[in-house]
This record gives structure tokens, C-alpha cells and sequence, in this order.
């Protein structure tokens, strides 16, 4: 990996996010040296409150928790962890822990299927806006580097030189070691859009506070057909 003398560091803790989890997931970034990035994800599962806690909760039983998970419905957002460690959503690529690769490698799991891309019909809010406002505070350009997300199923760009040294946004799809397919053809012209005129209509007056025992009979049952790892 080259070195980039760019990197910087932004918001550990998004405001307004919902903490989930005994709050932290990861260690320390391992390639520090390499400029922030974005990885995005979907659950391969529905939106809405109940599924927002069982998907919590068993990511966190699973081992695979990302940084933030959001409601692309409701604008509910969480976080596990401080952005600036790592997350659990990738798999290593080779002797590369993936997970580290960045001052920042940003874990984004989105309540939504891969095959219908949750830009077509979201209502992003006021979460969302500060999603993406932490999201630039670590350098991270208003880019794809690998190129549009690929349609759900299809094919992918996993190309490591990209990946090791271009900041931006990543599509699953697009890393390397990773054989998952989501998030599908999100539009990435609605995803910077939408932090810069955010809906009032997605409110989440009615979200339940989150039952952080990680015990619930729900999220220990369902097979859920996520994208993790």
C-alpha cells in the first residue's frame, strides 16, 4: 500500500444517532496511513422500529456489527461503535484485515433488499444529513472511486489498488475479498442530494429506546439473508 499524506481525522460520534451496543466493535484502524472511506451496505430485510432492533440486535450477537445502522423509511439512525475504529462488516482480503484499511473505513448497513435500491423510495431526514456530515468530517470525497454500485446481481469491481488508495464511497459490491453484492444500484446522485435538502417527512418520534441485552428470542431466531461478511 502507497502512503497518502492526506488523511485527517473528523466526528467519532454522530449527533443524534441512537447508541447501540456496549459501544465499541472494533480496534484500532491498522492502516491508518490510508485515507477514509464509506462502505455501504443493505440487510437484505424490511425497514420500519421492530426490524430497526431485531437487525441490532443480531448483529451484535453475530460478531458483525458495522459502525450505523439506518432506516432508510423512518431516518432512524444507531451507531455501535466510534467511527474511527473498526468495525465487523468486511472480511479480510488475503492477510488484509479489511476492516482497517483507512483513518476511517466507515460501516453503513442500510434496512433495505440489495435487488430494490432503497434510493427509489426512501425518505431520508435530519439523521441522515447528520450522517453525512460526519461522514465528510474525515476527508471523505462526495465520490464512488470504484464507480456506480452494480446492479443486484451482477458484476462487481474489486479492484485492490483502488481500494487501498482512493477515499470516497464504496459499494460492498466494490471490496475486494468480499463476495456480497449489495447495496444494489443505489442512485449516488440522491445520496449526496438528499444530505443537502433532508425530508421532514421520515420522523421517529415513536422508535422505542433499544433493549441493549442482545437476548430477544426474535433476532436469535430469524435467519436473516443480510449482507454481513
Amino acid at each position: 500500500m502507497t502512503t497518502d499524506t492526506s488523511t485527517q481525522t473528523g466526528i467519532e460520534w454522530i449527533e443524534g444517532a441512537e447508541r447501540l451496543g456496549p459501544g465499541v466493535v472494533g480496534g484500532p484502524m491498522e492502516y491508518s496511513e490510508q485515507p477514509a472511506r464509506v462502505v455501504w451496505h443493505t440487510t437484505e430485510s424490511g425497514a420500519g422500529n421492530t426490524m430497526f432492533k431485531e437487525m441490532a440486535d443480531y448483529l451484535l450477537t453475530q460478531g458483525v456489527a458495522p459502525h450505523v445502522l439506518y432506516d432508510p423509511v423512518t431516518d432512524r439512525l444507531g451507531q455501535f461503535g466510534p467511527l474511527g475504529f473498526k468495525a465487523k462488516s468486511l472480511r479480510n482480503d488475503g492477510d488484509i484485515h479489511t476492516n482497517g484499511v483507512g483513518v476511517a473505513c466507515i460501516q453503513i448497513e442500510v434496512l433495505a433488499e440489495a435487488k430494490r435500491p432503497f434510493t427509489d423510495y426512501w425518505k431520508p431526514g435530519p439523521h441522515f444529513a447528520k450522517l453525512m456530515m460526519a461522514i465528510r468530517s474525515w476527508g471523505v470525497p462526495d465520490s464512488f472511486p470504484a464507480g456506480n454500485p452494480p446492479v443486484f446481481p451482477g458484476d462487481s469491481n474489486r479492484d485492490r489498488t483502488t481500494w487501498n488508495n482512493e477515499p470516497g464511497h464504496y459499494a460492498h459490491a466494490n471490496v475486494p475479498g468480499n463476495d456480497h453484492g449489495d447495496p444494489g444500484r443505489i442512485s449516488t446522485r440522491e445520496l449526496f442530494r438528499a444530505s443537502e435538502n433532508p425530508s421532514t417527512d421520515a420522523l421517529v418520534t415513536n422508535a422505542a429506546p433499544l433493549d441493549n441485552s442482545h437476548s430477544s428470542d426474535a433476532c436469535n431466531s430469524r435467519a436473516f439473508k443480510g449482507s454481513f461478511r
